[in-house]
């Protein structure tokens, strides 16, 4: 089997789990950043958040950025202080922001390890009593799925926009290499991504047949779908390793 190319379609990251493990399977990544990640409207409502994070039983960080949006805004106000205090409960999702947070000196209480918001939802409402304060800390667009479910469960849960994301313009080769399937793969890991191309391709119902589309869980698979393509490969827990691993997995089985 010649060389896959696989397009990776998230910003570069540093480590860069889905990239690294697809190399190291032997294929060529093609780097598309789909996305850029940038500061939120507003910090004021962050601000709140970081100048007394002890008003909250649980802080949760749904992804990496969010735990760096958090940390950059709390040493502005409180160098000497802990990045959260030890009295209160930190929950993340997937074991690449729990990484990220133990550096920051977090001490992790919860890991959802199906990188969904709605098992560390489902953490925190199995050990706590009803009306614990929780701030959820995501991007400004984020999903509201684990909000609704801590609300119903009878917790307190507020919302805080560490940062944004928006589209970023899809380098032209990327778009012709895809069009004359000059490419084996087209990897999304975030719905808004796979927006980002489906606007440069008129849908993804464009990307040819010969060409995979890849998504990194449900969320992102559903996102393919209402742009007009049904993804080839999802693996069964969402994550950039598995990602990989399920996309090596497929080439090898369509060889």
């Amino acid at each position: 089997m010649s060389v896959a190319r696989v397009v990776v379609t998230r910003p570069i990251v540093f480590p860069d789990l889905l990239a690294s493990r697809l190399e190291e399977l032997g294929c060529e990544v093609v780097s598309a950043p789909a996305i850029s990640i940038g500061p939120p409207r507003s910090f004021e409502a962050l601000d709140n958040l970081v100048r007394a994070p002890d008003r909250f039983d649980w802080i949760l960080f749904m992804s990496r950025n969010s735990v760096r949006g958090f940390v950059q805004r709390r040493r502005r106000y409180s160098r000497a202080s802990p990045i959260v205090p030890t009295e209160v409960k930190v929950g993340v999702v997937g074991p690449s922001t729990e990484a990220i947070a133990k550096r920051a000196g977090m001490h992790v209480t919860a890991c959802s390890l199906d990188h969904t918001g709605h098992s560390l939802a489902d953490v925190v409402i199995g050990v706590e009593v009803h009306g614990a304060e929780v701030a959820v800390v995501q991007a400004e667009e984020g999903r509201s799925e684990i909000l609704d479910r801590l609300n119903r469960c009878g917790h307190r849960a507020t919302r805080y926009a560490a940062y944004r994301t928006r589209p970023a313009s899809v380098p032209g080769p990327v778009i012709t290499a895809i069009q004359t399937a000059d490419v084996d793969v087209l990897a999304f890991a975030s719905p808004s991504s796979v927006l980002s191309f489906a606007i440069a391709l008129g849908g993804l119902g464009e990307v040819p047949k010969g060409v995979a589309v890849a998504a990194i869980g449900p969320t992102t698979a559903e996102a393919c779908q209402q742009a007009g393509r049904r993804p080839d490969v999802v693996p069964d827990k969402p994550g950039a390793v598995q990602l990989a691993d399920v996309i090596v997995a497929h080439l090898k089985g369509s060889a």
